[in-house]
């Protein structure tokens, strides 16, 4: 069915003067988005969808293991974070299902900040001091294991494949998510 109805300038005009507009058709026709423009809003909510059960089996899992890891203040901070973004990614798809203008802009909001912290945490542990629990580091020095400069390395590569993939994984979803904002007369 189509939404828009055929009507002529001079009804526009008297509908628009009955509601107490100020407009003439011309500019209320101009204010009006481009045709089409939620049309990319399904896939959009289709991705938020997948994106807000990811999270939500992530950030149950934090929470779960965080006795586990310990109640310190970095995994606070993280379990804090991804409930977070959990919360406003569902905020996110359900705007995207409405076909709410704002949804865009949110979750390229969102996913953003989250692809930043992401960096940062990732960064921050690439390139500070690696140092492991002394109990650790004798059995690892004891057993011949690993070198400690290789083992550093080895958190350092894992650390910066986390922030490529998942940061900029993140950030990718950003802007698809931009990627559907409405431009008025575009």
């Amino acid at each position: 069915m189509n939404p828009f109805i055929s009507i002529s300038r001079e009804k526009l005009a008297e509908l628009l003067r009955a509601s107490g507009s100020p407009l003439t058709p011309e500019q209320y026709v101009a204010s009006l988005p481009e045709t089409g423009a939620y049309k990319k809003y399904a896939s959009r909510a289709t991705a938020a969808a997948w994106s807000k059960y990811f999270l939500l089996v992530v950030a149950v899992l934090a929470v779960v293991l965080l006795p586990v890891l310990g109640f310190d203040f970095e995994n606070l901070i993280i379990v804090a974070g991804l409930a977070t973004v959990t919360f406003f990614e569902y905020r996110v798809h359900r705007y995207f299902r409405e076909n709410d203008p704002r949804a865009p802009s949110l979750g390229f909001r969102n996913q953003s900040a989250f692809a930043a912290a992401i960096l940062i945490y990732c960064l921050y542990h690439a390139f500070s001091t690696f140092q492991l629990p002394l109990q650790d580091m004798n059995l690892v020095e004891e057993n011949n294991l690993i070198d400690p400069s290789a083992l550093k390395s080895l958190a350092r590569v894992f650390y910066l494949s986390i922030a490529v993939v998942a940061g900029g994984s993140q950030f990718g979803l950003a802007w698809y998510y931009r990627s559907a904002q409405v431009r008025a007369n575009a």
